[in-house]
């Protein structure tokens, strides 16, 4: 603010603002995609494994999210194998998914469809986990 005349006491200064919001209209499901596809059990996109056994962090990645859904994770047959809840600020969001099942599980090699369901509409999909 630069000001060319000094305050006096009758100055008075009034702001409002409006929160942040989502533009229903600019929000495109189209965009979403799922990385790595395929996933590799030996994926580059893992980070590196801190510990002296195991494998480490295994993870998708979906990005391009919207605000607020919920992701379903589905085999070839219809059966529900994870849920994944996204609530994030107003900014391109991502969210990862750990290969696990709703029961904790290592998941399986094999071909896998995945429903994202927001307040903007719905996006299906697949990706792949091989060995």
């Amino acid at each position: 603010l630069r000001l060319y005349q000094p305050f006096s006491e009758r100055d008075e200064f009034q702001y409002s603002t409006q929160a942040a919001r989502v533009n229903a209209a600019s929000v495109d499901l189209d965009r979403i995609k799922v990385y790595p596809n395929p996933y590799v059990s030996a994926s580059a996109q893992e980070p590196a494994n801190p510990f002296n056994e195991g494998r480490g962090e295994r993870r998708i990645t979906f990005n391009h999210l919207p605000d607020r859904c919920t992701i379903r994770i589905y085999t070839v047959k219809g059966e529900l194998v994870d849920v994944v809840e996204h609530a994030a600020g107003i900014d391109d969001g991502t969210e990862n998914w750990d290969l696990r099942t709703r029961d904790g599980l290592n998941v399986t090699y094999g071909v896998y469809l995945y429903h994202v369901d927001s307040p903007y509409g719905e996006k299906t999909g697949r990706f792949a986990v091989i060995k």
